[in-house]
Parts: structure tokens; sequence; C-alpha cells
């Protein structure tokens, strides 16, 4: 068993998801990293309300459909990390409402380290949606660990 520095200890792993296949890897990895360090995971999903714009502001969803949606959200995350997690480490879900990778690095702070997926989006595509990862591994004040799409380049 290799000595850990105290000072770099990892014992809670923050795991971002958005249900699809490179955030179940990541989440898988984050477990597994958990098991080993004997950390605890908590698994997190970040969405925002849609908004829209009309002619004299902007028009959201009622109250009753937002709580709803949210939910939903907690249920479905609920589900995944259990098939994930199963009898392995500790693992806390958590549904949160806000612009993603704000919220990831406001969750990260009471976290050791961040393990998350990156889609490997390139040209137009990563020009029009972002990169949650890339704004989280520039911004956050803890480490990132991202785990590569099996898609995209080099994996």
């Amino acid at each position: 068993m290799p000595i850990i520095n105290p000072m770099f200890a990892i014992h809670r792993i923050l795991c971002p998801v958005d249900f699809s296949e490179p955030s179940t890897r990541a989440l898988e990895y984050a477990l597994a990293l958990a098991e080993r360090l004997g950390a605890e995971v908590d698994v997190v999903h970040v969405f925002q309300f849609p908004t829209f714009a009309v002619e004299d502001g902007t028009v959201a969803l009622p109250p009753f459909l937002q709580e709803n949606l949210a939910q939903r959200l907690r249920e479905r995350l609920e589900q995944f990390v259990l098939e994930k997690a199963g009898e392995g480490p500790k693992t806390t879900a958590h549904v949160l409402e806000g612009v993603p990778y704000v919220e990831i690095m406001e969750a990260a702070k009471a976290r050791d380290l961040i393990v998350m997926a990156t889609h490997g989006r390139t040209g137009l595509s990563r020009l029009l949606l972002g990169s949650v990862a890339e704004r989280v591994v520039r911004g956050s004040e803890v480490p990132v660990l991202t785990i590569r799409s099996a898609g995209s380049p080099d994996a």
C-alpha cells in the first residue's frame, strides 16, 4: 500500500454526470478510485430550466412544472447512482439547478477531487455547446481528473 501524504489525501470525490456514456464511464472511474482510497463519492447532476425570450421580456416554466422536472431528475439520478454504485463506496446523489460549470465548481469547494467526463467535442459543436469540463478545469480550486469519451481523438 503506498504511503499517502495526508495533505493530499482524497476523502470526498465529486462526480458530475449528465447520464451520457462518457459521464457513466467517469462515474465508474470515480467509484473505483473511491473504493481504493476509502473515499466517498458525491454524484451531481446540474440542469438549467429553459427560458424563452419574448417581445417584452422572458418567460420561464411555471413553478409546478419546475418542481415536477426537478423531482423526476432527482429520482432518475438516485436510480442511476444505485445501479452504478451498488454496494461500493458511500455515494450520495445531488441535483442542482443553475449554470453547470458554475454549480460544479461551487459544489467542489467542499470536495478533494473532481472526476468528470469530457465529451471530446471539437469545432462547431464545441463552439456552440461550450465545454463544461474545460471551464471546470480552468476555474476549479480543487484538482480535476477528466475521463475522455471513448470516441474522442487519442482515447
